[in-house]
């Protein structure tokens, strides 16, 4: 059992709430997101679940607020957030309105939405908003006495600001040390520099409430489907998690498609077959495959009291699409397709969190292409089973989905957009009913 221990925040920033006075938003009590009456069944995203990654919103906190603003004396960013018959009309963009900037203005329009988790992908925002630019830590890769004080300070800053709106943070795609404890790190230590900065992280996240702190990257690279460097990442990434659960804290990799990709781990073979057509190709000699999946083999070698993972539901599907044949250790190409959901189901708390990333299918042929488009979580073009998927994987309640979208930003000519499809998808999320 995990030891959920916390940093105590007596030591909290006194004037982190001060630092930002409250300004007066354009989004008001309308935005906040009720259950559609006719959905049947019970949430299958539990309120307190509903959950969102900060990439998604990452042109909000590197702009100036509103409240930064009025105290710079200049324009705000103007956008449009939706009007009267918005979200449910997505067309209804309504009215150009002041669009919030930074961490504090962030996280109250999120919390505002219907989101109550937090997943951060850094910590960095624009110095003129509340609590100021985020501190190097480790100045020349060197954690200093002084750095230390200043990145601890601006955790406690950003948990005054999730206090706040009632937020939890429940993980960041932040640092991986390089070097770990173990006979495969480099001398089969870990460098002090690695350590020092690797227990600063940890210090952070704990400060900001993380049950878990992970990373937007695989264990290791997934460009060699080899099981040996698999293999090697499970002992480095069990002995980060020894060394992480001191503070309660697991650490989990992120994936996309490469990840579900077969794993390189038979003799090498001749094959005469195209993986992906069929057609006749001149003999290749190639490594063997199983069956078994790149992050299959990683969950095998881990410790399961310790190692979770967040799968990204989108990504898993785009390798579902891609990654369908096989070469067996006969050489025989073989037909082998990816299932997600039942992948999730036979092992489902070593699926802590995910991205709940929606997808729209495309004309692509099977194996062509990624086979999906990205879109609001709940769009009407949806064609990803999360009402299945959420109901068949087991431990109902027990998982953190927190809503992705890469395209989310709309740039300069749509400075708005990220945040409208924030509150398209939290409606989404919480109308998921199974």
């Amino acid at each position: 059992m995990i030891s959920r221990k916390r940093i105590n925040r007596r030591t909290f920033v006194a004037g982190a709430g001060a630092t930002a006075a409250a300004a007066v938003m354009p989004w008001g009590p309308a935005s906040v997101i009720a259950p559609a009456a006719s959905a049947a069944g019970g949430r299958l995203i539990p309120p307190g679940k509903t959950g969102t990654i900060t990439y998604t919103q990452r042109d909000v906190p590197t702009r100036v607020g509103i409240a930064a603003s009025a105290a710079l004396g200049v324009a705000p960013t103007m956008g449009y957030l939706g009007g009267p018959d918005f979200p449910n009309d997505p067309t209804d963009l309504g009215p150009l309105v002041p669009l919030p900037g930074g961490w504090r203005e962030l996280l109250e329009f999120l919390a505002k939405a219907g989101f109550k988790q937090i997943e951060f992908a850094g910590y960095g925002q624009n110095a003129a908003n509340p609590g100021g630019a985020a501190p190097n830590p480790a100045p020349g890769g060197v954690v200093t006495a002084a750095s230390r004080a200043a990145y601890i300070a601006y955790a406690n800053t950003l948990r005054g600001f999730l206090d706040e709106f009632d937020l939890e943070a429940i993980g960041n795609h932040g640092f991986i040390p390089n070097t770990w404890p173990g006979p495969s790190s480099a001398g089969g230590v870990m460098t002090i520099n690695d350590y020092e900065r690797f227990q600063l992280e940890l210090e952070f996240a704990s400060v900001l409430g993380m049950p878990y702190m992970g990373t937007g990257s695989d264990p290791t690279s997934a460009n060699n489907r080899n099981i040996e460097p698999w293999t090697v990442a499970g002992e480095k990434w069990d002995a980060l998690n020894r060394l992480s659960t001191q503070w309660g804290i697991q650490l989990y990799p992120h994936n996309h498609a490469p990840a579900y990709h077969f794993l390189q781990d038979g003799p090498m073979v001749t094959v005469t077959q195209d993986r992906v057509t069929g057609a006749p190709i001149a003999p290749t000699v190639v490594r063997g495959e199983s069956g078994k999946r790149l992050m299959q083999h990683y969950l095998d070698v881990t410790d399961p009291a310790l190692c979770v993972v967040e799968m990204d539901v989108f990504w898993a599907h785009v390798a579902q699409h891609q990654h369908r044949w096989r070469y067996d250790w006969e050489g025989n190409r073989v037909e082998d397709i990816f299932d997600p959901m039942a992948t999730v189901a036979k092992q489902t708390k070593r699926y802590a969190l995910f991205h709940a990333k929606d997808g729209d299918r495309t004309a692509d042929p099977v194996g062509v292409g990624n086979g999906y488009n990205m879109v609001p979580f709940g769009d009407p073009r949806s064609d990803i089973d999360y009402q299945g998927f959420m109901s068949g994987m087991g431990a109902k309640g027990f998982h953190n989905p927190n809503y992705e979208q890469d395209n989310a930003p709309g740039g300069s000519a749509d400075p708005g957009q990220s945040l409208r499809f924030s509150i398209i998808s939290a409606n989404g999320m919480s109308n998921l009913r199974g």
